[in-house]
């Protein structure tokens, strides 16, 4: 099970001739919520996404290649980062409330794999912006 209001946890990497193949989220096995949806995204290098929070919904993310930051901060101000490659399997949770961003200080493109808990709706938007230092 996952720790609020952010958790990190190394993956399994699997490595033969064929390639690699870490398992992401298994879905019973750590109680994730059945009813949200899967996206990727990618992170040209220099750049930053997130900085923002939810009010409701729990993210988990994972670097399916390239490698970036994670840096989030909990309700108290708290601060962590964190560091995800593809070489280096490993998956962060954010709870309700953490402000998340993701910063590709490198020179390839990083690509994540995400879950929300629920989808993006427009009509009840659940992303509030808050940028961290």
């Amino acid at each position: 099970m996952f720790k609020a209001p952010y958790d990190v946890r190394q993956l399994k990497l699997h490595r033969d001739a064929r390639g690699d193949l870490f398992e992401i989220l298994r879905f019973p096995d750590d109680s994730i919520p059945p009813a949200g949806y899967i996206y990727a995204y990618t992170i040209n290098p220099g750049a930053r996404r997130g900085d923002h929070y939810h009010e409701r919904k729990h993210e988990w993310v994972t670097c399916a290649a390239g490698a970036f930051s994670v840096l989030v901060e909990d309700k108290d101000g708290n601060k962590a980062r964190f560091e995800l490659s593809a070489e280096h399997p490993s998956i962060v949770y954010f709870a309700p409330y953490c402000v998340h961003a993701v910063l590709n200080e490198g020179k390839d493109v990083g690509v994540a794999i995400s879950y929300g808990s629920s989808p993006h709706d427009p009509a009840d938007p659940d992303t509030i912006m808050k940028f961290i230092a």
